[in-house]
């Protein structure tokens, strides 16, 4: 019996040694997210094509390719967008990155974009970087390759840069 009760309380402060790091939603929660009024499903579908992302997103300010035909960016008031194309046959939305008040993101309802404090948010896990900064990471699992990022100013919790980063 005692033998049991030592594994059982080893195993509960195992788990509650891994902290979670990562605002953890569901797969449609996170394709559900919406940059403007454009779901990341949606965007997603475009496959970087540049009419069919301009037809969400409306007119780029500048769209690229770079030179090896392996990247396509776009820029827009407020936002970039950046796809891979270097698998011809599945290009995907490498990142993106809301960069001023012009462009916004929607996760779970809550509307945020640069200058918002983070409680609009409300109730959200912290990750702390290496060098001990906070900032808010959302992703379907704790280790999972694509996520978003939403940094803020330490003292004042006000947005300055909201990203999403995918690593597949």
């Amino acid at each position: 019996m005692k033998h049991k009760i030592f594994v059982f309380i080893f195993v509960l402060s195992s788990l509650i040694a891994k902290s979670q790091t990562s605002n953890i939603i569901t797969s449609s929660e996170f394709d559900g997210i919406k940059i403007n009024a454009t779901s990341l499903s949606d965007l997603k579908k475009t496959n970087g094509n540049q009419p069919a992302v301009e037809k969400l997103l409306g007119a780029a300010a500048s769209f690229s390719v770079n030179e090896t035909d392996t990247y396509c960016y776009f820029t827009f008031n407020g936002l970039k967008v950046d796809f891979s194309t270097m698998d011809k046959s599945n290009p995907y939305i490498e990142s993106f990155e809301v960069n001023t008040n012009a462009s916004s993101i929607t996760i779970k309802g809550a509307k945020i974009t640069i200058g918002d404090n983070i409680s609009k948010l409300g109730d959200i896990v912290f990750s702390v970087g290496r060098n001990g900064s906070k900032s808010i990471l959302y992703t379907v699992c704790e280790d999972c390759d694509s996520f978003i990022n939403i940094e803020f100013d330490q003292a004042t919790n006000i947005i300055t840069k909201i990203s999403y980063l995918d690593m597949s």
